[in-house]
């Protein structure tokens, strides 16, 4: 059986990227914090077309919780073979002053990462582990209300090319650097702002998230990928940011 964890995938990434992995037959946990709506609703479109989905509610930012998801998973699944490190956070007070903000996105967009691949690996022989990481980490900076969260997605791009040596070749770690992404991290944005959002793009528009879905598709399926940032950003690196 194909079994996948993706977390954060209630909703944007993480949603697609639940229902992209459920389409090409894989039983999928789909972990949530708090939104059990939009969960469900994630849940009820993977079984439109895989099996054996299940909903994990945990705080990934929290190491028992994590603990007890993997527990979870591990009685339901037995076993893992894809991991999508997804879960993440933007905090509005970003900022290089901001001791706050640099602790909870420390502890939600990369301690987070670190704990549930800690807890994954031992229910994985062989597999895929895949991050979600951002093109401010490629860059290695970004904008100045988004400091942290930068830095941190720069520590996680060094994770995993560090970690990718570590696991290989039994397991093949990579990551996906997006752009701009039109999910609720960019405020759910409408037409009007989707447009002027995207126009850091060489492309001129925001990317949807089900194209990041399908980046993260094509590292489950390639086995020559490893210790790679994979960048999805509509030529946002390019640009001179």
């Amino acid at each position: 059986m194909k079994t996948a964890l993706v977390t954060g995938a209630s909703r944007g990434i993480g949603r697609a990227t639940a229902v992209s992995l459920a389409k090409d037959g894989y039983s999928v946990a789909i972990n949530f914090k708090a939104n059990l709506n939009e969960a469900r609703s994630t849940l009820a479109e993977c079984n439109k077309h895989s099996e054996k989905n299940v909903l994990v509610q945990c705080d990934v930012s929290n190491e028992e919780n994590v603990k007890e998801m993997l527990d979870v998973v591990k009685s339901h699944f037995g076993s893992l073979t894809v991991l999508v490190n997804n879960a993440g956070i933007f905090h509005e007070g970003d900022s290089h002053t901001n001791i706050d903000a640099f602790e909870s996105i420390y502890r939600n967009n990369f301690l987070s990462c670190v704990l549930v691949t800690k807890y994954t690996l031992p229910l994985m022989k062989a597999g895929k582990i895949i991050n979600v990481s951002s093109i401010s980490g490629r860059l290695g900076q970004g904008r100045p209300k988004s400091i942290a969260y930068s830095a941190f997605k720069a520590a996680m791009d060094s994770y995993t090319k560090t970690l990718a040596k570590e696991l290989a070749p039994k397991i093949l770690v990579n990551a996906i650097a997006p752009g701009r992404v039109a999910t609720d991290m960019w405020g759910n944005p409408d037409d009007k702002a989707k447009t002027e959002l995207g126009e850091a793009h060489l492309i001129k528009r925001m990317i949807e998230p089900e194209e990041i879905a399908d980046a993260v598709m094509f590292l489950v399926k390639n086995d020559a990928m490893c210790g790679e940032i994979l960048t999805i950003d509509g030529g946002y690196g390019i640009c001179g940011h």
